[in-house]
């Protein structure tokens, strides 16, 4: 299995669209200073993590949350992985 989750065309495109990270699997984008990139879990568990910064982020849920650039940041699904929608 590739770890890698390929990025929808929708988000290259600048729409939310939702996506399956499933346990293991790595969503990561290198962000500029002017981005921020909005995470909401629809269902499961995410892990957010940003380069240069001490704090991982856990959600699960419902849970909304949003890292501004710059940086790489680095979303991985866990436990039964997640539904996911970006903006």
């Amino acid at each position: 299995m590739n770890p890698f989750v390929q990025v929808p065309a929708a988000f290259r495109r600048g729409k939310a669209p939702s996506m399956r990270l499933a346990y293991g699997q790595v969503f990561s984008r290198l962000l500029d200073a002017s981005e921020t990139l909005r995470f909401r879990v629809i269902s499961g568990h995410l892990w957010i993590t940003m380069e240069g910064r001490r704090e991982d982020y856990h959600l699960s849920s419902g849970e909304i949350l949003s890292m501004d650039g710059p940086g790489r940041l680095v979303a991985e699904g866990i436990e039964d992985g997640a539904v996911v929608e970006i903006a």
